[in-house]
């Protein structure tokens, strides 16, 4: 997982230097409370994954593409288009199949799978031919037997794995048999090309047709920055703090960043109170720790500690602006 180096802080932490925030800074505590909780949307969504490798960009157009070929990469993992590769891989992945369809008596399929394939083993005449459908064995249950026997005798490895087909109409379907092992791993089966899945993935699953891996592989894509988009939902619902009598777009680069702010599905709200002696605000993104992709990242512990480093840093800065003021008027 992506690392980012800022020291965690807790809760405690964030809420005393609040306090110290808005004196130093001459708001209102409401209106420092309400600056540094845009602050945190932001915040949650930078550091919530994907990231850019090297740590953070949580916002850039960068962290989007990491997402998109952890996606990629991921779902390669488990499923290979048949045609995919080169000659020989293909040829490897063809015995592999063929070998385990019939240790496995699925005759219909093996036929299906070497009408399409049969000419990747041209090779070697006799499985060739008898993989061809001009064979009069092609078809047939003799055939199947010969052609099994064959298989058994070279000794492939073969597994009642590999008998289990990406059918073209429902290339997903392996998302969805495989759902626990996502939801354990946050949607992935490897990080930083370890296996963290759990699963053995000795043999993949196999799809005639690459398009279809391709059409499974870009409807996911589409769902980058979702979990994102909730911490935008929920900077959208906040009332802006007053600066100096002003409104202020506290948070705005999540905003801006148009491929985490164009999903609406993820829901994000504030629950706020205001009294002379109480601000209360409490910030939610409804998917935002879904799977523990928050957890596992530290995502709270870092917006703590992200806020408890920055506020210092603005107060600094606003001094500043007053002693430029001054020195101007002088």
């Amino acid at each position: 997982m992506v690392k980012v180096s800022i020291e965690p802080k807790s809760q405690a932490d964030f809420l005393a230097a609040i306090q110290k925030y808005a004196q130093r800074s001459k708001q209102t505590l409401k209106d420092a409370t309400l600056e540094q909780a845009a602050l945190a949307c932001k915040d949650a969504a930078l550091f919530t994954p994907p990231l850019v490798k090297g740590g953070g960009r949580g916002l850039d157009a960068a962290a989007q593409k990491a997402g998109e070929r952890a996606i990629d990469r991921d779902v390669g993992k488990v499923v290979v288009s048949q045609t995919g590769g080169t000659k020989n891989s293909q040829k490897a992945r063809l015995i592999k199949r063929l070998g385990s369809l019939a240790l496995n008596n699925n005759s219909v399929m093996f036929w299906r799978v070497a009408a399409k394939g049969h000419a990747v083993l041209s090779g070697n005449v006799f499985v060739s031919r008898m993989l061809s459908g001009t064979s009069n064995g092609f078809g047939t249950e003799w055939g199947f037997q010969k052609l099994r026997n064959y298989f058994n005798r070279i000794g492939t490895k073969v597994s009642s794995e590999m008998s289990n087909t990406a059918y073209p109409q429902d290339v997903g379907e392996i998302a969805t048999k495989y759902r626990p092992i996502y939801n354990r791993t946050g949607g992935r089966l490897y990080k930083n090309g370890r296996n963290v899945s759990g699963v053995n993935w000795m043999f993949k699953f196999v799809a005639e047709n690459k398009q279809d891996i391709e059409t499974y592989v870009e409807q996911r894509q589409r769902t980058v920055g979702a979990i994102k988009s909730g911490w935008a939902a929920a900077l959208r619902s906040l009332p802006k703090p007053v600066v100096n009598g002003v409104p202020k777009n506290f948070g705005v680069d999540l905003l801006n960043a148009t491929w985490i702010a164009k999903h609406k599905s993820v829901a994000g709200f504030n629950t706020s109170s205001f009294t002379d002696r109480e601000v209360s605000v409490t910030i939610t993104n409804a998917n935002g720790n879904v799977n523990g992709i928050a957890t596992q990242a530290d995502v709270l512990g870092l917006v703590y500690g992200n806020r408890v480093k920055q506020m210092p840093a603005r107060v600094r800065k606003l001094l500043q602006d007053d002693i430029d003021k001054f020195n101007k008027k002088s």
